[in-house]
């Protein structure tokens, strides 16, 4: 599929608190998404997705860390760079209902982003939001009503359509689907996909439905607690999950099979605390193969930037430390 289009190293964000402390959000995520593919960010609620996708797109400032977007630092860059990577990346996010403003005709709120950006004049801005609308599959009457007049499988239509007017490269989904009825989600799905393929586009989906995630992406980062547990292709980590955060969750997914019984011991507790994270390994307080190594020393892929990440001490054992064959079996039959 070509280089990266965009290359995260040791991204961090840390949040300070009211009264004093902070809030590890982020902690060290590194992951490259190549053109043309999709990669997934999955976990529990609070485990760094949504600040992840914020400081992609610069509505948070990273506290270390680098963002290179085709090339470029966007830490580094100048205010005309930036101006160029804004109109390459764009988001579709939850709910339709709150992203699109309730004041403004459906033509306003496509041709918002070329105003914004001082794209063309008047006549050539509606002539692109009719192409637009047409390409999500909108009629072109629909250009003179409100958001108020559309469905949700509509609205996100129109968010799509929105997020497409500067002509992109990358786009940020952030649960595109999880508002709408079941029914309309497939629509939305193969319109993204079919979106992506005209255009070319390489998607980051942020998404808690797994199948989803394995019917839709062709890479996957599954992150607990700030930082990114297992990462590989949607097929390998789908086939064979090696962390066992990543097995405890592909394990939760339900099964077509009236005979299937999940196992229900595979994982316990809470999530922890972002503001006081456990030592060790973030996963260990939660996992039923958890041995002493694993509360003390927080595990490292020992490769830099493989396309297979797995940071766990079950999969790659310290250095000195001799073989546990407990370890190396639970390895063998995830």
């Amino acid at each position: 599929m070509g280089k990266p289009i965009l290359d995260v190293a040791n991204l961090t964000k840390v949040f300070n608190i009211r009264g004093g402390g902070t809030v590890r959000a982020v902690e060290d995520v590194s992951f490259s998404i190549r053109r043309g593919e999709t990669l997934a960010l999955v976990g529990e609620s609070g485990c760094g997705k949504t600040t992840v996708t914020k400081l992609l797109l610069g509505l948070e400032k990273p506290s270390s860390g680098q963002i290179a977007f085709d090339g470029l630092d966007i830490a580094t860059a100048s205010r005309s760079s930036i101006m160029k990577y804004r109109r390459q990346v764009q988001a579709v996010f939850q709910d339709p209902f709150a992203s699109l403003n309730p004041r403004l005709k459906v033509r306003t709120i496509i041709a918002e982003p070329l105003m914004a950006h001082s794209i063309g004049d008047a006549k050539s801005r509606k002539a692109r939001v009719l192409e637009l609308l047409d390409v999500v599959g909108l009629p072109s009457s629909a250009a003179h009503l409100y958001p108020h007049e559309f469905s949700g499988g509509q609205r996100q239509r129109i968010a799509i359509a929105r997020a497409l007017a500067l002509r992109p490269a990358f786009m940020i989904l952030d649960e595109p689907t999880s508002a709408l009825d079941v029914s309309v989600r497939a629509q939305i799905l193969n319109l993204l996909a079919d979106i992506q393929d005209e255009f070319g586009l390489t998607y980051l989906i942020v998404a808690h439905d797994l199948a989803l995630v394995e019917h839709f992406s062709s890479a996957v980062a599954v992150m607990y607690l700030g930082s990114i547990a297992e990462l590989g292709s949607t097929e390998s980590v789908f086939a064979n999950p090696q962390h066992p955060y990543t097995q405890a969750l592909l394990a939760s997914v339900p099964r077509p099979d009236p005979d299937h019984r999940p196992p229900t011991d595979v994982i316990r507790g809470e999530i922890g605390s972002a503001i006081s994270p456990p030592t060790g390994c973030k996963f260990h307080p939660r996992c039923p193969k958890a041995v002493e190594i694993c509360r003390t020393l927080a595990p490292v892929d020992p490769d830099s930037r493989p396309d297979r990440l797995v940071a766990c001490h079950l999969v790659h054992p310290p250095a000195g430390t001799p073989a546990n064959p407990a370890m190396a079996g639970a390895q063998a039959r995830g």
